[in-house]
């Protein structure tokens, strides 16, 4: 049985050690011209929790820009990423804070480290923005990453070959020194993007999106217009 048990232990050192050049390929593919793919992310602690991603890719200028939604289509967040040799880099941090009279408030942030995947799988990684928020004044949001592992995984009868991250989060409020930590694991699925992720925060409740599907940007739209409509 021990013997067993190292067998399988080396095979899965073995499998990390040759996949770690190799990250690229599950990271959101970028075709021969611009496309838009929407991703439809269900929350499986709460179903009735939907996200939509829009992704935007442009082999042209490098680069992924990502639209976030919530279950109402509001957009909470817009993320632009560049491309090198080395992975994506972040260029562009917006987020969107829902007022009492159902406005938005509009919050640039002002990117300071820049790594946000990297295609060798030794590195950990890191970005940061900072940026005022209305409510608790200078802030800056930080995150890092680390490649763990690979795993097959089944989403909704669909079967993914993913590379494993955990990411750990920082918010912190810059005029009281206070801060806010939370955690979680990412799965990139392969020529796919990510397709799940599992949050855990300070408070014990916890968040797991998954991957249901990938709408087009007309049907993503058609959605956008029935939530009016009804």
């Amino acid at each position: 049985m021990i013997k067993i048990v190292q067998i399988l232990v080396l095979l899965l050192v073995t499998s990390s050690c040759s996949g770690q050049n190799d990250l690229k390929e599950y990271y959101y593919p970028i075709g021969q011209k611009a496309e838009v793919h929407v991703y439809k992310y269900v929350d499986k602690v709460n179903p009735n929790n939907i996200e939509y991603w829009k992704v935007t890719t442009d082999p042209q200028t490098r680069t992924i820009l990502t639209e976030s939604f919530t279950t109402d289509f509001r957009l909470y967040n817009i993320f632009e990423e560049q491309l090198d040799d080395e992975g994506a880099k972040v260029i562009g941090y917006t987020d969107f804070q829902i007022n009492k009279d159902d406005s938005s408030t509009q919050i640039d942030g002002n990117v300071i480290d820049q790594n946000v995947y990297g295609w060798n799988g030794t590195n950990k990684y890191r970005y940061s923005v900072n940026y005022l928020d209305p409510s608790f004044g200078s802030m800056q949001f930080v995150k890092e990453r680390m490649q763990i592992g690979f795993e097959n995984i089944t989403l909704f009868n669909t079967q993914y070959e993913t590379a494993i991250f955990k990411d750990e989060y920082e918010m912190k409020l810059l005029d009281t020194n206070e801060n806010y930590e939370f955690y979680q694991y990412t799965y990139y699925g392969k020529n796919t993007g990510m397709v799940k992720y599992e949050r855990f925060l300070p408070d014990g409740t916890s968040k797991q999106l998954e991957l249901e599907q990938i709408i087009s940007e007309v049907e993503f739209e058609q959605l956008k217009e029935e939530s009016v409509n009804n």
